[in-house]
């Protein structure tokens, strides 16, 4: 069920599903409280609860709640006061991750365990043309048109769509990965791909900053795609040289959708192993 809850920073959409202990997940880069989430039949089959919000300038939380990581971690804070929550395990997702980092640092006493998926970190995200791109393409007055554009191709020409965007996110050959993938994930990845949409959120993020990694004291699992193509392997790196209590689990997963891998289940198993230690 969704909600807007009205936190110190201002109005902040969340959804929660199941029942359990707390799990806070901050989905990443052109998503919302109601996107497709990769591992929410996993974390909901473990048990959790899961707190799912739209982070500022995607669905119904403004940017006004907090255009920094560290605005919004503090609106976060401001959730877990109004909802009773002494503490929650967060998983933080791509570009989340410094929100992810900043809630554990500002906050170590209310973050009992953090997972990083594939997270962005330290360092600058993203670079070059690609960053070029990003502010001519997803920018708030244009990607409506971009997404709309993107499904109006998948809709003439699917899998020449699906190339198109898997190509950002892997290093490797993308028919290669395409063709690992079952039918199933390739459907589920395009799906996860079709119901994207920028907001004003994603300017924010490639704004963020992770914070003074060494404040964060909760213990921590990083996964990581190899062959990740959206960002630099620095971003793992880095987190994982900066956090006292960390584990750094690299994935031969072909791309930065690892949930659509046939390497998944390994590292389904690693965070049950993590979630239960």
């Amino acid at each position: 069920m969704n909600y807007v809850a009205q936190t110190t920073r201002g109005s902040l959409e969340y959804r929660i599903a199941g029942q359990g202990p707390p799990l806070l997940v901050l989905n990443g880069g052109h998503t919302n409280c109601d996107s497709p989430l990769g591992h929410e039949r996993f974390f909901l089959d473990q048990g959790y609860q899961l707190l799912i919000p739209s982070r500022p300038g995607y669905g119904k939380t403004p940017s006004s709640t907090g255009k920094t990581a560290e605005a919004f971690a503090d609106a976060l804070a401001s959730l877990l006061d109004l909802l009773r929550l002494d503490s929650v395990i967060v998983v933080g997702i791509s570009a989340a991750g410094r929100t992810a980092l900043q809630v554990a640092g500002r906050y170590p006493e209310r973050v009992s365990k953090l997972i990083l998926q594939n997270a962005v970190t330290g360092g600058r995200f993203p670079t070059g043309l690609i960053r070029l791109g990003a502010y001519l393409l997803f920018n708030p007055f244009i990607e409506a048109g971009t997404w709309a554009a993107f499904r109006a191709f998948a809709r003439i020409a699917p899998q020449a769509a699906f190339r198109s965007m898997m190509a950002s996110l892997t290093c490797l050959d993308t028919d290669q990965v395409i063709n690992t993938m079952s039918p199933d994930q390739q459907q589920a990845a395009l799906a996860f791909l079709l119901a994207c949409r920028s907001g004003a959120g994603f300017l924010h993020d490639i704004h963020h900053h992770c914070g003074d990694l060494s404040r964060i004291t909760a213990p921590t699992l990083i996964l990581e795609s190899t062959y990740d193509g959206s960002k630099d392997p620095c971003h793992a790196t880095y987190a994982a040289d900066h956090i006292a209590n960390v584990e750094l689990f690299l994935s031969p997963a072909e791309s930065h959708l690892f949930w659509f891998s046939p390497h998944d289940p390994e590292i389904r198993a690693k965070m049950q192993e993590f979630l239960q230690s």
